[in-house]
């Protein structure tokens, strides 16, 4: 997101970064770009050891470069003072280093906030209307709690997957999968989507469908049928599963993310992985690393060789992000 940050001060600056973010950072370096007096973003990092402060730094550094108005930023490290010691004058010396300028350099802990070397001094709650939910930046990356009996009646169910698309398009499922109830789908439409995201082909199918249209998925399910025949699969639609090309609209992400989250909650154990790693995916195209990584690691605790869990995985772990987060 882009906005004015209207602070009379570092303090209150402070207390408007976690409704940036949509969560309270914890053991986290968070880096700000700006674009003369506008925030251009936020990017979350794990807080590493000392022993590491210098690796960290290039990474987060090079990680601003990449968002192409950004001309300085912000470090706000959240840990304990011993933590931010390391690793925010390394990320002010990288700065200056790749010709960002530095806005201000940051921590806060749980005594309060300050700046490298200066003692902490408390930090004001934050006014009503940037309160953010309890919880840091792990919190919403567990699937929601669904009653017993909907799992239940879902598990009772075998679709006959090819039958059911039968009576229906496969990508007007697609679509209409963004505008419904999660909480109140029937068990029938939830075993149909649970098997349908356990196919690869269907599951990339919806996923470059979710993140640019309807258009846009047929022209994945003609490329699938394509390549099922020995065709060439074409670059542009391959592009979107690593994060490339066009932005995709945020929206429609955040609609499937909901539904996909729903549908693992009430799948089998078995039928849990690939919405598990549809949710890993898309969570990860949202910029929302944390979050990919415990779907992930999810669906890869109940199938150790799931393909897009494993690559989702990876990315995380490589600390590669799509190439959209970095354009508005």
């Amino acid at each position: 997101m882009t906005t004015i940050i209207k602070a009379a001060g570092a303090e209150d600056f402070l207390t408007a970064v976690p409704a940036m973010l949509g969560y309270q950072p914890s053991e986290s370096v968070v880096i700000i770009p700006f674009a003369g007096t506008r925030t251009v973003g936020a990017m979350r990092f794990d807080l590493a050891d000392d022993e590491h402060a210098a690796e960290v730094a290039r990474t987060v550094v090079g990680m601003a470069c990449k968002v192409a108005t950004a001309d300085a930023l912000a470090v706000i490290v959240y840990g304990e003072r011993g933590q931010t010691a390391a690793i925010a004058p390394e990320i002010v010396a990288q700065a200056r280093v790749c010709g960002l300028g530095v806005v201000d350099a940051l921590y806060v802990t749980s005594e309060g906030w300050g700046r490298p070397g200066e003692a902490p001094q408390p930090l004001a709650p934050a006014p009503e209307h940037l309160t953010v939910a309890e919880g840091d930046q792990r919190a919403g990356a567990g699937l929601p709690e669904v009653a017993p009996e909907r799992a239940e009646a879902v598990a009772a169910i075998t679709p006959d997957v090819d039958a059911a698309l039968d009576g229906g398009d496969l990508l007007d499922l697609i679509e209409s999968a963004l505008t419904w109830d999660a909480e109140s789908l029937d068990a029938h439409t939830v075993a149909v989507a649970v098997a349908l995201l356990n196919r690869p082909a269907i599951r990339d199918i919806a996923l470059v469908q979710w993140a640019h249209g309807i258009a846009v998925g047929e022209a994945a399910l003609d490329a699938q049928i394509g390549w099922d025949a020995g065709a060439e699969y074409p670059t542009h639609l391959a592009k979107v599963m690593w994060g490339e090309g066009p932005r995709p609209t945020p929206e429609r992400l955040t609609a499937a993310l909901d539904v996909v989250r729903h549908l693992a909650a009430l799948a089998t154990e078995a039928g849990k992985p690939g919405p598990l790693a549809t949710a890993a995916w898309l969570s990860w195209a949202l910029g929302r690393s944390t979050h990919a990584e415990v779907y992930a690691q999810h669906a890869l605790s109940i199938d150790p060789q799931h393909g897009l869990a494993e690559i989702v995985q990876t990315f995380v772990v490589a600390g590669h992000l799509a190439e959209w987060c970095f354009t508005r």
